[in-house]
């Protein structure tokens, strides 16, 4: 697999500006803005004997509920991805205002929280794509674990975790 900076909707796209603010930041001091594009309706899914499973929220979605699989494309399993120009060329994952988050621990549930760090996601909330042609797979910046489904799944509405191997997710 290849490394792609930024995998959005209708393929790569490089964001961020860099300005000089002599007055705001001090004079001769250079400003950089990290500014996010985000693309809205991707779907991910795994495969499994002919059937697909998409990753998506519970239909209530209150902050720290668990990220689950779900049958079909719907409100609840499209993603905006909102990429960044910061150093680790991340992506956050939000679904209706929250975000995909890893907790520390191998096998964790992967749960939905408000982004933090004005609005570019807390480093457990930015995930590192990997990809080739429509296969990606999901690596977060603060834990180096992979955005994966149980090694008891995938089953429908099974909580999504977190590991040290990879799921290879497709994208619509």
């Amino acid at each position: 697999m290849r490394r792609l900076t930024f995998m959005l909707a209708a393929g790569l796209l490089a964001v961020g500006t860099a300005t000089t603010s002599a007055g705001a930041a001090g004079a001769g001091t250079t400003a950089v803005h990290h500014q996010a594009r985000c693309a809205s309706g991707n779907f991910f899914h795994v495969t499994s004997n002919g059937v697909s499973y998409y990753l998506g929220t519970p239909t209530s979605l209150p902050a720290g509920t668990a990220a689950i699989l779900k049958p079909r494309q719907a409100s609840t399993t499209a993603w905006s991805e909102c990429a960044f120009n910061g150093s680790n060329n991340s992506v956050v994952l939000e679904n209706r205002g929250l975000a995909l988050t890893s907790r520390a621990s191998s096998g964790g549930d992967v749960t939905l929280t408000p982004p933090g760090n004005s609005g570019n996601g807390f480093a457990s909330q930015q995930w590192i794509e990997d990809a080739a042609g429509p296969m990606i797979t999901f690596q977060n910046v603060k834990t180096g674990l992979f955005l994966r489904v149980r090694n008891s799944g995938p089953t429908m509405h099974q909580t999504v975790t977190t590991g040290s191997t990879f799921t290879v997710w497709l994208m619509f």
